[in-house]
């Protein structure tokens, strides 16, 4: 069976079951945990996960540490069930489809926005209402800062982006400039 298949399989199992005992939130933002570390080494994790001499246990504590929690009692338990059916290996990418499948059923979009100076509460909001205004849904909003932008900001949401940062605008003259000079 291909990983596609198997995570989603996975994925949904959990998201049905972490619905029935009403911890999806939870779930949802502990593998939004294990997800961004995980990622953060990829390669290491996969072969500790994949390694033959490692027992059950070891590859659910290298899950645990990597959530950097306590975890969900429902989690929990789907981690085990994972590892005991040897598909840890698969556990990235069924978080991922876990994600994407709360963000659905929850009518959120994950939107990135990229600063070049902190944002104040106010300034959030207003993002988040235009998300919500424009695309009927609310805004899961991850904030980078990056002092290169000098002004203003990038929105990223699905695959739009809107770029309203001083650089950007830069970019655009510097462009422009060259196609006159052409």
């Amino acid at each position: 069976m291909d990983n596609g298949k198997i995570s989603v399989r996975y994925a949904r199992a959990l998201l049905s079951n972490a619905t029935e005992q009403h911890c999806e939130t939870e779930v949802y933002r502990q593998l939004c945990q294990l997800t961004a570390n995980y990622s953060l080494a990829i390669q290491p994790f996969n072969e500790a996960l994949s390694n033959p001499i490692a027992s059950d246990e070891e590859k659910l504590q290298l899950l645990h540490t990597a959530i950097g929690e306590p975890i969900h009692p429902c989690l929990d338990r789907f981690l085990a069930f994972v590892t005991q059916k040897k598909r840890e290996n698969k556990i990235f990418l069924i978080a991922l489809k876990y994600q994407e499948m709360y963000r659905k059923v929850k009518q959120l979009l994950r939107a990135d926005v990229t600063t070049a100076t902190e944002l104040d509460a106010q300034a959030l909001d207003s993002i988040r209402n235009y998300v919500r205004d424009t695309f009927h849904c609310d805004a899961e909003l991850h904030v980078k800062i990056d002092p290169s932008l000098i002004g203003g900001f990038i929105l990223d949401i699905e695959h739009d982006r809107m770029d309203a940062s001083i650089k950007g605008r830069l970019e655009q003259f510097r462009i422009k400039n060259l196609e006159l000079r052409t």
